[in-house]
């Protein structure tokens, strides 16, 4: 009976945002009003943002899970849900959406869709997890609570490891973008020298990351986060597998690549057709509007 009239408050509470608009049932769009509840509720806001008209992968979340009564039921159990949608048709939002999406995207660094960042009720916000593959509504609800809930042991054990590793591939990059194309270089010299540079910096960051992974390994985390620390060292040891490839080749094999990259390039450009009316001699189309 309490399941029951479970679902039938979320389906009512979110009746009203959805009706007429893109907000599946059980959200909110308006996410001033999902931060109050927060602040009410002692929840967090799960926010989705999502392009409800145009992202497949938002059509997707939508129809597999954020439509679901059974991931919004057990979902709003430790959340205020929220959809800040960027359509667009813009006459499926409501007012207050038309007037906050667009800045509310922009200020949390919405950069793809969906995205789904936990908020606190301060505004400060955290990236939330997507489903895996064949999971249940349900269990993809369950999994965005137990994330939520080891968000601290994670930000402890493994934020910083990752910070650093992005440090030390940052640095890298920073050198390979200096030289740049070296091999665009006219001397033989200066070709060997851009190379001899990039390969000195790629091999510093191979044994930094050896000497990251290695302490990271030993170290003991909470058993709750050893998927974490597996797919984290997973990830430090492909690369350093595939910048070992990198350094493993020679000045002479890695031009002689790059000389077929380039070929090859040259090739596909020269191929492209030229659009009709873009050619040479073709007076450019009137500008009807002009007057």
């Amino acid at each position: 009976m309490k399941k029951i009239i479970a679902l039938a408050a979320v389906a009512a509470l979110g009746f009203a945002a959805s009706a007429k608009t893109s907000t599946p049932n059980g959200f909110t769009d308006d996410f001033d009003a999902a931060i109050k509840a927060s602040k009410e509720s002692g929840k967090a806001v799960l926010a989705v943002f999502s392009g409800s008209d145009w992202c497949y992968w938002c059509k997707v979340l939508e129809k597999d899970y954020l439509s679901k009564p059974e991931f919004v039921a057990e979902a709003s159990k430790k959340f205020e849900l929220v959809f800040i949608d960027s359509p667009k048709d813009q006459s499926v939002l409501s007012e207050k959406a038309k007037a906050n999406n667009k800045a509310l995207t922009k200020k949390y660094g919405i950069r793809g869709f969906p995205t789904l960042k936990y908020i606190d009720a301060e505004g400060k916000a955290s990236p939330a997890p997507r489903a895996d593959k064949g999971m249940s509504p349900k269990d993809f609800a369950g999994k965005l609570v137990k994330e939520f809930e080891l968000a601290p042991v994670i930000a402890k054990h493994i934020v910083p490891v990752e910070a650093e590793f992005h440090k030390l591939m940052t640095a890298s990059m920073k050198v390979m973008r200096a030289e740049g194309d070296f091999f665009a270089k006219e001397s033989e010299e200066a070709q060997r020298a851009g190379f001899n540079k990039v390969i000195a910096s790629v091999r510093v960051c191979i044994n930094d990351v050896k000497e990251l992974a290695a302490k990271f390994e030993a170290a003991e985390l909470p058993v709750e986060i050893a998927d974490k620390k597996a797919e984290l060292l997973g990830m430090m040891k492909e690369t350093v597998a595939s910048m070992e490839k990198y350094v493993a080749s020679s000045f002479e094999d890695s031009l002689k690549e790059y000389k077929q990259w380039a070929e090859a390039a040259k090739k596909k450009s020269m191929a492209k057709p030229v659009r009709k009316g873009k050619g040479k001699g073709k007076k450019p189309a009137k500008d009807k509007s002009a007057k």
